[in-house]
């Protein structure tokens, strides 16, 4: 395993690199780090391929902007930086921030990914629409707007060595310890100024006056045409399972969706289930891959 940075102007994104073969970009979430994607990693690098998980935009002291920006419009553009850097068409997993942001590039430059896979969040055209029918939903993202107020989400978080991210962990995968992984998360979020700038992404969804977050809420409401595959914990205490009853039509992803729900794994499924996470990976990405030999016989 590699520890190697990825750019995008003047910011530098740590990343973990290990493999060699076609190349699949793995993105984390809220609150978490690439470093948990390791396990997952190893076992993409046995299969054939070049696992690479860069931090996202805040996630260290050197991919903090000076400006403040942690829309998801900017960090889209740190992705297509990582994407160029990587020579080009990749395979593309995020989870919980990282699925969020998969979404939105594949519904943007859907030429640049072989594949999608999206893990904790269902998909997001008809999302607003679900919570109407999966009203506990509205409880379980009561952080969202709390996470907005200035300080008193910093100040809720940081309290007895980050024991309000402790506590979303054990919300959000209940009866699971997170030992190892839950660590080496706090270690990246007690960071000169990670817990602030990751909270700023979630300061940002409002500000809607802002054309390109405008446009992203347009683009997310179009077809994805990416193969795409969802993987969610029976026990996500996040998101909840029964919105993928009333987000999913096969019609929004014209190239395919495969949706799989997980036995024995909340919102952090990857950590808690990795071998069928990697083996659901595997064959997504080879199920493609074959698809696109048939193609290419065929012309």
């Amino acid at each position: 395993m590699k520890q190697v940075e990825l750019v995008n102007g003047d910011l530098r994104f740590p990343a973990l690199l290990t493999g060699d073969g076609e190349p699949v970009l793995l993105l984390h979430g809220f609150p978490d780090t690439h470093e948990n994607w390791a396990d997952i990693m190893q076992r993409l690098a046995r299969a054939g391929y070049t696992a690479v998980a860069p931090a996202l935009r805040g996630y260290a002291p050197s991919c903090q902007p000076g400006s403040g920006d942690y829309a998801l419009t900017a960090a889209l553009e740190d992705l297509m930086a990582f994407t160029d850097q990587l020579g080009g068409r990749l395979h593309l997993v995020g989870h919980d921030w990282g699925a969020v942001l998969g979404y939105l590039a594949c519904a943007r430059y859907p030429e640049t990914f072989s594949t999608f896979s999206a893990l904790a969040i269902p998909p997001l055209k008809r999302l607003p629409q679900a919570l109407l029918r999966v009203p506990e939903q509205l409880g379980l993202s009561a952080y969202i707007p709390f996470f907005q107020l200035p300080l008193a989400a910093e100040t809720w978080l940081n309290r007895n060595d980050l024991d309000g991210v402790a506590t979303l962990w054990r919300r959000w995968s209940p009866g699971w310890e997170a030992g190892r992984y839950l660590e080496q998360a706090k270690h990246t979020l007690a960071q000169p100024g990670v817990l602030s700038a990751a909270l700023g992404w979630y300061r940002h969804l409002p500000r809607l006056w802002r054309r390109d977050l405008r446009q992203a809420s347009k683009t997310l409401l179009g077809e994805t045409r990416v193969p795409t595959q969802v993987l969610l914990g029976e026990s996500d205490g996040c998101m909840s399972p029964r919105l993928l009853d009333h987000t999913i039509y096969p019609g929004d992803f014209p190239e395919g969706l495969h949706v799989k729900t997980l036995a024995d794994a909340g919102h952090f499924l990857h950590l808690q289930q990795p071998d069928a996470v990697a083996e659901l990976l595997v064959e997504h990405i080879r199920k493609e891959e074959k698809k696109q030999l048939r193609v290419n016989r065929e012309q």
